[in-house]
């Protein structure tokens, strides 16, 4: 998905009323309806009324929340987890930012995908690949003729 396409996707994503009810997000975590007020009195997570109804939450909500819990899960206190999904989150902002920025397409080398992010070079001589493989990914520069 080029950065055009992207844009255009997250315009319409904004459109649709992409929102689910404090019971969704319950069942869908594992956290208690209780637990979701509390958070949200608390500030790390947010919902809002949607056509004068109950509170309602986006799918990011219900992510932060999986995330939040999963911390809780590990041992964290509750603050601590959301600074830890709050930081994922970030990290995870910056590479998608990243990919989108630079993906060019996807090609093989040596049987694998490889993402190309296009060229290293001022000339344009050489493009980067990301080749991956089953248990990694290997850093590919392929120079071009």
């Amino acid at each position: 998905m080029n950065t055009e396409e992207h844009d255009a996707f997250a315009t319409f994503s904004k459109k649709v009323n992409w929102h689910l009810g404090i019971g969704d997000v319950s069942a869908a975590t594992g956290v208690s309806q209780s637990q979701l007020r509390y958070w949200e009195q608390k500030g790390y997570i947010s919902s809002e009324k949607v056509n004068g109804q109950n509170r309602k939450y986006s799918y990011e909500t219900l992510i932060r929340v999986f995330m939040i819990n999963n911390y809780i899960q590990q041992g964290f206190t509750l603050g601590a987890a959301e600074k830890k999904a709050a930081a994922h989150r970030e990290t995870m902002e910056l590479l998608k930012r990243s990919m989108v920025d630079r993906f060019q397409g996807i090609s093989k080398i040596d049987g694998y995908p490889a993402i190309n992010l296009g060229f290293v070079d001022d000339q344009q001589t050489e493009i980067l690949y990301l080749v991956v493989k089953e248990d990694r990914t290997d850093v590919k520069i392929v120079e071009q003729d």
